[in-house]
């Protein structure tokens, strides 16, 4: 990259900083050409991406419900968000906080034409992401976090509350919206190579600790694959 376009794209990202806030950012992709966030008030928030090329912006939502978390795939052709609805139906009130249901929504960020919903025919609620034991009383999908692509774009690993210590680590293929429940892991996060990083809480007999581990995109425990010099 020439220093002339280095020093655009640093421009760029300085007015973006001073138009959006700190607070607005959500994702880079590692192509660096666009920036989604987020935008609005109170749990009314929409996704935006602004593309550092043109210097322009656009709303890929636009509603009175919370949608957050976007993350750009690695190609940049597609976009996952997690969309927060109140679970009125349920609770008879509209609680914003874990009475939430919702939904990991995949979309193109030229457009925002939808791709995939996740969706899962699972009816037990540890299956889809909540254990009833510890959170009774809240829809089967709810505080959705860390949304982390595969590699070749056709999954979407995240991490969904299921217990005081332990989350659960879910995948959902794309185009299909299909849900899967991989294993449980707390604070996932890619490493690269279709590689995440993990940790749980365990016991043995002289209390607890938190093991860290790497996981493969079907929840597989994994390493790196060894370097050529090895």
């Amino acid at each position: 990259m020439s220093v002339s376009k280095v020093l655009r794209v640093t421009l760029s990202v300085c007015v973006l900083i001073l138009t959006v806030g700190i607070a607005g950012f959500a994702n880079c992709s590692p192509l660096g050409c666009l920036i989604a966030f987020t935008r609005g008030e109170g749990r009314a928030q929409e996704i935006v991406v602004y593309d550092l090329e043109t210097r322009t912006e656009r709303y890929l939502t636009n509603n009175d419900v919370w949608d957050g978390l976007p993350t750009l795939s690695p190609s940049e052709r597609r976009l996952a968000f997690v969309r927060a609805i109140p679970n009125r139906g349920v609770l008879e009130k509209p609680d914003f906080t874990l009475h939430e249901a919702d939904e990991v929504i995949v979309v193109d960020p030229t457009n925002g034409r939808v791709i995939c919903i996740g969706k899962s025919a699972h009816t037990n609620p540890y299956e889809l992401g909540r254990c009833s034991e510890y959170w009774p009383d809240v829809p089967p999908l709810a505080g959705v976090m860390n949304l982390c692509w595969t590699q070749d774009e056709t999954a979407i690993l995240f991490e969904a509350p299921c217990s005081v210590t332990s989350d659960l680590i879910l995948r959902m293929d794309v185009p299909s919206g299909e849900l899967h429940v991989l294993c449980l892991g707390n604070d996932i996060c890619s490493i690269g190579q279709d590689r995440f990083l993990i940790w749980r809480h365990e016991y043995d007999e002289s209390g607890g600790y938190d093991p860290y581990y790497i996981i493969d995109s079907r929840g597989n425990e994994a390493s790196f694959p060894p370097r050529a010099d090895q």
